[in-house]
């Protein structure tokens, strides 16, 4: 009788292997996340980091485009910096976005109304 150990195995690598109380391949339980609590001030928070950052990357794109750009729009002609016309362009958009959206809160209200009663 030999006085060595073999386990048996498939044939395959790893197969007769069974993870110990301390190998990697046995997972710890984590104990259950608790729910992060959403307040008014935490979103306002998040969204000024995001002004911010969306800010100082607008102002990076304005300070490197400073030439003068040759606008014609509806038989008006003019010569602008190009700072100034991004500027123009960004608030464009900011109002039409908050044109679009408060059509769309406005359309909203009324349903959300009739589910609190």
């Amino acid at each position: 009788m030999p006085n060595s150990y073999e386990p048996r195995t498939s044939g395959r690598p790893g197969a007769g292997f069974q993870p110990g109380p301390g190998s990697p391949g046995q997972h710890k339980t984590r104990p259950a996340p608790q729910a992060m609590i959403v307040t008014r001030t935490s979103v306002a928070w998040s969204g000024m980091w995001a002004v911010a950052v969306i800010s100082a990357v607008f102002m990076v794109v304005v300070v490197s485009n400073t030439g003068d750009t040759r606008i014609s729009f509806a038989g008006m002609s003019g010569v602008l910096p190009l700072a100034l016309v991004l500027l123009a362009a960004m608030a464009a958009g900011i109002a039409v976005t908050l044109i679009l959206g408060t059509a769309r809160l406005t359309q909203l209200r009324p349903l959300t109304r009739k589910r609190l009663r």
